[in-house]
């Protein structure tokens, strides 16, 4: 399995007054070219600061303190700007957290699109352009005849949405980040919002990583699944395997508490415990004051990745 970016050791810190958050805590991932990695866990998990890491677009006052981002084999980390504007929308772009309010509220959306075009592509054409962005908008499933000439204000939440996903299309990028692509939404517009990704994905073969607090939606679209805990990557594994073989304490309790898209209806239990306070993290395991399996090892180191299955591993000291 090829791997479109590898993420070797990241480690990324919030310097705030009251203290310093470490976000993103020594994590290593790898993202299968053509295959939909999710990542999922509770808010303030590291997840958006992850994916905002591979764009290079951490937001101030994070810094990258350890680490790789390798792209096709080169170090997203060690690119200059000209090589980071080229890179981003060309090969990976992104549809950020409430994406619809990236819109412009005075430009209308076909404004929108070709300044972007102008800016981007190369050998701009505007006729050119304008059937790209017709054919892209069309894909989401949006009349381009009513979308283009409408300012952001006179479109709804879930268009908004679609529209932000055809500009993440329109340089043809390897690879689309998808972060929290259905927040502020309603249940049914988000299942029409994963229908189209799952379409996009099919059709055209993206890579796509997307993040999400909610575990319920990663069954309908995504291959691999991973689980972020406190900064770090505690569980990887293929989907059907995460969903029925889960081993960490952690993925088991998310699991119980979301509904089912794969088995009959069933009762949800909550998480117990609330997540620890990042600017005072417990020393060992971070999971271990609420792990029911916690043993005295847990509250003094910090477990290894191990592989408990092909192409699935865990951070849990009952399977060292």
């Amino acid at each position: 399995m090829e791997n479109l970016v590898e993420i070797r050791d990241l480690t990324i810190d919030f310097p705030l007054r009251a203290g310093t958050i470490r976000a993103v805590n020594h994590v290593d991932l790898d993202i299968p070219k053509g295959k939909v990695t999710a990542l999922v866990g509770e808010s303030g998990s590291g997840k958006s600061t992850l994916a905002s890491a591979i764009i290079g677009l951490v937001s101030v006052p994070g810094k990258i303190v350890s680490g790789q981002i390798l792209y096709k084999g080169r170090d997203v980390l060690k690119m200059d700007n000209r090589e980071l504007n080229k890179y981003r929308w060309k090969e990976v772009s992104m549809v950020f957290q409430a994406a619809q309010n990236s819109l412009n509220p005075v430009m209308t959306i076909r404004e929108q699109f070709l300044e972007t075009a102008r800016i981007h592509m190369e050998n701009y054409d505007e006729s050119a352009a304008l059937k790209r962005i017709s054919e892209l908008l069309g894909y989401v499933r949006l009349e381009a005849n009513r979308v283009l000439d409408s300012y952001p204000h006179e479109l709804s939440g879930g268009m908004k949405q679609r529209v932000m996903i055809a500009f993440s299309l329109l340089l043809d990028p390897q690879m689309i980040i998808l972060d929290e692509p259905t927040t502020a939404l309603d249940v049914i517009t988000q299942d029409y919002i994963f229908n189209i990704l799952k379409r996009i994905h099919e059709e055209m073969g993206i890579t796509m990583f997307l993040q999400t607090h909610d575990i319920a939606v990663v069954a309908k679209v995504a291959e691999r699944m991973g689980v972020m805990y406190a900064g770090y990557l505690v569980e990887i594994g293929g989907i059907r395997d995460m969903f029925y073989n889960a081993a960490h304490p952690y993925t088991k309790q998310l699991l119980q508490a979301a509904p089912s898209l794969l088995d009959e209806l069933k009762e949800r239990k909550p998480i117990m415990g609330t997540p620890p306070d990042p600017y005072n993290m417990p020393k060992g395991c971070p999971f271990h004051p609420r792990c029911i399996h916690a043993k005295p090892i847990c509250e003094e180191q910090i477990p290894q990745m191990v592989d408990v299955a092909p192409d699935h591993k865990v951070m849990c000291h009952l399977y060292l």
